[in-house]
């Protein structure tokens, strides 16, 4: 009994539940070789649209079943906006002295198939971030905000990976 229990006890770590995120991780109409278009910049933050297309990307080869290719041998074409870059001061000291802000990012996405049919959207898609505002020195606030942005574009590419390979 005890060479029973010590087994299963051994076994049971590697048999985890396995949660994961629903979703068949395959395009809607079985699509297998997709197109990650670089996203279009609505904003006034200079090179967000090649980070968050860096960040769906590597989400994409991480975790999609079918393969990136080129624009040519494409089945679809996912491509989309970043459109709102929004930062906002929420720890203060003083009037005048930030301590951290907010930053938000919020984008839209489109799938259309390579004869340009759409066959998914989603607007809208954001999450937000803090950072820290070091006072006097605007070179590391600056690469605070830049983490935040990239951290932002990975939860923004995981999400969207998520929600377009849904199968509700």
């Amino acid at each position: 009994m005890i060479r029973v229990l010590i087994m299963v006890a051994c076994i049971v770590p590697f048999t985890s539940c396995g949660y994961r995120f629903a979703g068949s991780e395959e395009l809607p109409q079985g699509i297998e070789r997709l197109f990650i278009q670089l996203l279009d910049n609505k904003t006034t933050e200079p090179g967000i649209d090649i980070v968050v297309t860096h960040e769906l990307k590597n989400e994409f080869i991480r975790k999609y079943r079918g393969v990136l290719v080129d624009r040519e041998a494409a089945e679809a074409i996912l491509s989309g906006a970043v459109v709102g870059i929004r930062t906002e001061t929420v720890a203060r000291k003083g009037p005048l002295t930030a301590l951290e802000r907010s930053v938000s990012m919020t984008i839209d996405l489109k799938l259309k198939t390579s004869g340009n049919e759409r066959i998914w959207f989603a607007k809208g898609i954001s999450r937000d971030d803090t950072y820290t505002v070091v006072s006097g020195d605007k070179e590391i606030t600056e690469q605070n905000k830049r983490k935040a942005l990239k951290d932002l574009a990975e939860r923004i590419a995981e999400i969207s990976f998520y929600r377009l390979t849904d199968d509700f």
